[in-house]
Formats: C-alpha cells, structure tokens, sequence
C-alpha cells in the first residue's frame, strides 16, 4: 500500500515536533548562554564601570594566558591539588577494588557502603568536613587532644601547605569511591580461568598481578583517571566552602578564580574568557582520551 506524500512528510517531522519543546529549553538554558558568553569574552565589559562595553578582540585571552599572574598560579595550584588526588585515589581505589573482589558474601551491600561519600555532593561533603577541620570544636582537633596526639588546637588552614593537604583529603575521601566502583567492574570483566592457569604454571599473587590484572586493567584505570581529571580540573564547589582559595590564595583552582574575576571583581568579559580558556583544557583532555581508546581499538584489532 503506498503512502500518500503529505502522510509520509508528517510522518518524517513527528519526532522533530514530539522534541521540539526540549530542544527549545536545551537552547534557551544552554546554548544562548555558551554563545552569549563566548561573544562577551571578546568585549570589555566591566561591571564596576558600567554597562558599556567595547570589542577587544583577543586582550581577554591572552592576559589569563600570559599576563594575569593570580590565573596562572591558580593552573599551578590546581596541578598541585590534581597530582596526589589522583594518584591516592587510583591506589586506593585499586586496593579496595581488589578486596571487595574476593569478598564471597555479602559483596553489593558491602559496595553499596563505601560507595556513600560519593553520594554525597561536593559543597556538602565540604561542610561536613569543615566542621571537622575547625579549631576549637572540630571532631579532628578533640579527637587529636583526646588521644594525645595534638596539644593545642590546631588551625588547618592556616598554611598553604596544610590548606592543600587537608583539600586533597577531603578529595580522595568524596571521590575514592568512584575509582573503585571502576575498578571494580574492570576486575570483574576479567576471565578466572587466567588466574587458574597462572597458579597451576606456580605463579605467585604478586606475579598474577603484575601479568594479568596489571594488563588487562589497564585501560580501565587510564578511563578513570580521564574522568576524574577532567573533573578535578573544574574543581570549585570544595573550595569555596571549605578554604574560599586561602590562605593567602594558595587553593585557589582555575575555576575558583574565575569565579572571583566575575562576581567579585566584576570583569564578566574576563571571566567569560577565563571559562571557555578551561574549556579549552578539558577539550584537550577528552580529545586525548579518545585518541588513546581509538589507538587501543587499533590495536586489538
């Protein structure tokens, strides 16, 4: 039966006309604001001056990447933070993966347990552990006194050094969790019967890790780190409630500081060119993570 044409041309805009309300508030709420944002970046458009504003080409960008010293130290700062982050919580992660992979009973409950500070959002996560970090009625200083370990009240976040420390902390605490649920299902995709063989040729654990876990879990591992990196390189809402980029500036992470160029300072254009300059690294990132997953695929192949 042949089907008449105004019949077939409806039938081929329904679904543009079942998601056209979506698409609608897609642009409205993401895509006016990303274009509006990546025009002002061009501009000079400061608040504490007015709302006049002129175009200037590139002078955003280029003063974040070459000129503005508090930008640049934030990239170093964020480094600082991402570097032990992820390096605990791939160990840890791993090392938790590996247990919960023998455990024989009671395996999901267990998961579901330790998966619980992952839950948890950051800017909370951050409250409750600033309520621990503080001076004189945190639960880390009491219990530091209690046991003879501290003896005075001790202020966390009165270096730079122990500031960083303490945000890496909290970090790997909120975010331990997830590697391991990764990790996880990388261990669980892997064949027993490798490890059968490998104790009947006498292989050792340490060997049996090194030869088939370590391999085969590879690319899973550089999957969660990606994920986490680029996640970490938008790190703001655990510094803002636990240091606000303290002392002295030393926490403060690329997104953080673009938050104070927009709505502290009020140079919107900066700020707008700030974001789309931490776009750009995470761009950057993705891009590099699927090039390595198309040369693995090439590989297998």
């Amino acid at each position: 039966m042949r089907i008449p044409a105004l019949a077939l041309k409806r039938k081929q805009w329904e679904p543009f006309a079942f998601a056209s309300p979506a698409m609608v508030l897609i642009a409205f709420v993401i895509v006016f604001p990303l274009a509006y944002s990546f025009y002002l970046s061009f501009q000079n458009f400061d608040l504490s001056v007015g709302p006049e504003h002129e175009f200037v080409g590139l002078k955003n960008y280029t003063e974040g990447i070459f000129r503005d010293p508090r930008f640049l130290g934030s990239v170093w700062n964020t480094a600082v933070i991402i570097a032990p982050s992820l390096v605990l919580e791939l160990l840890l992660g791993l090392g938790i993966a590996m247990l919960l992979s023998r455990v024989l009973h009671g395996r999901p409950i267990i998961t579901a347990l330790l998966a619980i500070p992952a839950m948890v959002s950051p800017v909370m996560a951050a409250m409750a552990w600033r309520m621990m970090f503080g001076v004189k009625y945190g639960a880390i200083n009491n219990l530091g006194r209690q046991l003879g370990i501290l003896d005075v009240y001790f202020d966390w976040f009165s270096s730079p050094f122990i500031s960083i420390v303490a945000v890496v902390l909290v970090e790997v605490w909120h975010n331990t969790p997830f590697m391991m649920l990764v990790l996880l299902a990388g261990l669980q995709s892997i064949p027993q019967e490798l490890y059968e063989a490998a104790r009947v040729d006498g292989a050792n654990p340490w060997q049996r890790f090194w030869s088939i876990t370590l391999p085969l879990l590879k690319f899973t591992m550089v999957v969660g780190v990606m994920i986490r990196l680029i996640d970490l390189t938008k790190l703001f809402g655990l510094i803002f409630v636990l240091t606000y980029g303290g002392p002295g500036g030393s926490t403060e992470t690329v997104a953080f500081t673009t938050y104070l160029a927009g709505f502290k300072d009020f140079r919107m254009s900066y700020a707008a060119a700030l974001s789309y300059v931490i776009v750009g690294g995470v761009l950057i990132l993705t891009l590099l993570f699927f090039w390595m997953q198309r040369v693995r695929e090439a590989r297998a192949a």
